[in-house]
């Protein structure tokens, strides 16, 4: 409701910081908001900062905030970081520090309360701290809040403006830590060329370009500390960055956020948390810490395991109990998944609306048409009839048995990033076969039912929400689907013949083991 009031003056970057800074004054210059002003006042500071920073963010033109991923660290997550960044051999008292992804400070705001509670003064502690934030109005409202923590005037700039990925930082420093934005980048928009050690050309997205930053800005033995999306954990695209981190440095800690709509503010990603330790490669026999971070305290131990052998294999993902590990993949529900055949627009003059006589071709099946709980069927591109695919000879990708088709793209608005539907086999009865673009993946089987058990398993949110852990793309990736940890056949038939709903039964799937078959 404030924001919404507020946001009719917030039409600059400086009117902005002028409605948070004002809100952090005992006595403010529109009385409307003192029940608001006095809100924020009883909070603890950390808390108060996040709220302020927070408010600054919905000042934002909604395209504004997309374009900068401006999405602030929770209180309860920075102190977390902070911690493990501690416990990892960040010294408070001696190790400068750069966040280039300032935002709101919630970094630098929490290592200033810690510091002055170390004993540094006001002054040793402005010294340490460094930050980079490229909205302007940002950057003064964080130096306000820091200088606030400390309860003095900041002696120098500690949060300069400008964007990191641009501006020249000179130093190397003891910790850098960072919230990224994230999001695609044209390569265009890219400088130089250290991109590549962390990105492929067609897939560069700007958090993988301050991951290689923030190594590159570490000192020997520094802490890199960083809030990132999960996808970087398993998703092919990353494979690069994998490679580069274990390059340069020892992982010590990859842990999970959980409840993540709970703590992050407009974020449709899983997010992670990665500690490592500049100077040297990362030894594969060394476990590596999977804690789970959460603002309610848990007794569970975190899981240790060691990193794959290839620097730029996935990394392990475990959930947050283990027993959820279904154990399976969709190969153990005999279940082959390929990438959609036809690309329309490099073939146009094989795509007809109608085959001639003699003429050999195939209906083809499009992303559009894939609706789950219903039969696919082709229809045209325009909505009308059906379109063919020309074959000059036979060919494997046309598609002649059981099978069913997923969208390989998905848009925001969609509830499911794994959208998938069942052939309807009379297309086989009638033409002998269909073909799909190749914005879709065809999966097959020699068994029709087995795979009619896996499409039912893969329209449900517990297999959704393990996907979107390891992918933060909107495409499908058949590599991860191959992949993709689910209970086994048997676990999920059981639990559908206990519980006739099919969310229920998915959940409750994971958590079943089948028994053995005796030999």
């Amino acid at each position: 409701m404030a924001a919404r009031y507020l946001g009719k003056a917030a039409v600059s970057r400086e009117a902005r910081a002028g409605i948070c800074l004002d809100l952090l004054s005992d006595i403010g210059s529109d009385p409307r908001q003192d029940a608001f002003r006095r809100m924020l006042q009883a909070l603890p500071a950390n808390e108060r900062h996040y709220w302020i920073g927070t408010l600054y963010t919905l000042l934002l033109p909604a395209k504004v905030r997309r374009s900068q991923a401006t999405y602030f660290t929770p209180p309860a997550v920075a102190d977390a970081v902070v911690d493990l960044a501690i416990d990892a051999g960040f010294d408070l008292k001696a190790d400068t520090v750069l966040d280039p992804a300032a935002g709101g400070a919630a970094f630098l705001s929490t290592l200033a309360g810690r510091m002055a509670i170390a004993g540094l003064n006001a002054r040793e502690v402005a010294c340490r701290l460094n930050g980079i934030e490229i909205d302007t109005g940002l950057a003064t409202l964080s130096r306000r809040l820091i200088a606030e923590r400390l309860g003095s005037p900041l002696p120098r700039e500690v949060i300069r403006s400008g964007d990191a990925l641009r501006v020249t930082i000179p130093a190397s420093y003891g910790l850098v830590i960072a919230n990224p934005p994230y999001g695609r980048v044209a390569l265009d928009d890219v400088q130089g060329t250290a991109w590549r050690k962390v990105a492929h050309s067609g897939h560069i997205n700007k958090y993988a370009l301050f991951v290689e930053l923030c190594f590159r800005h570490a000192r020997p033995g520094g802490i890199v500390a960083l809030v990132i999306p999960s996808s970087f954990r398993a998703g092919p695209l990353y494979d690069r960055m994998r490679a580069s981190i274990r390059s340069q440095a020892e992982v010590l800690v990859v842990g999970s956020i959980a409840g993540r709509e709970g703590i992050f503010i407009d974020v449709v990603q899983d997010i992670s948390i990665l500690i490592a330790r500049k100077g040297k490669a990362h030894d594969p026999d060394k476990v590596v810490r999977f804690p789970i971070i959460s603002p309610i305290p848990l007794r569970a131990t975190a899981v240790q395991q060691r990193l794959p052998t290839e620097p730029g294999d996935a990394w392990p993902l475990p959930v947050m109990d283990p027993k959820l590990v279904g154990g399976a993949t969709l190969a153990d529900y005999g279940v082959t998944a390929r990438a959609g055949y036809f690309v329309w627009n490099r073939e146009k003059d094989r795509l007809v609306a109608k085959l001639g006589r003699g003429q050999r071709g195939y209906p083809l099946i499009w992303a559009k048409n894939v609706r789950p709980g219903e039969l696919c069927k082709p229809a045209g591109k325009k909505g009308a009839g059906t379109d063919f695919v020309t074959f000059p000879e036979e060919s494997a990708a046309i598609v002649t048995g059981a099978a069913a088709v997923m969208q390989r793209t998905t848009n925001d608005n969609q509830p499911r990033r794994l959208v998938t539907a069942l052939v309807d086999p009379a297309v086989i009865s009638e033409w002998g076969g269909f073909v799909s673009e190749n914005h879709t993946i065809v999966l097959t089987s020699e068994d029709p039912d087995n795979l009619a058990l896996a499409v039912r398993l893969l329209n449900t949110a517990a297999v959704d929400r393990r996907y979107r852990r390891v992918s933060g793309t909107a495409a499908v990736s058949v590599k991860l689907l191959r992949q993709l940890d689910l209970p086994s056949p048997a676990a999920f038939a059981a639990a559908l013949a206990a519980c006739e709903d099919v969310e229920a039964a998915a959940s409750a799937a994971y958590q079943l083991v089948p028994d053995p078959v005796d030999a």
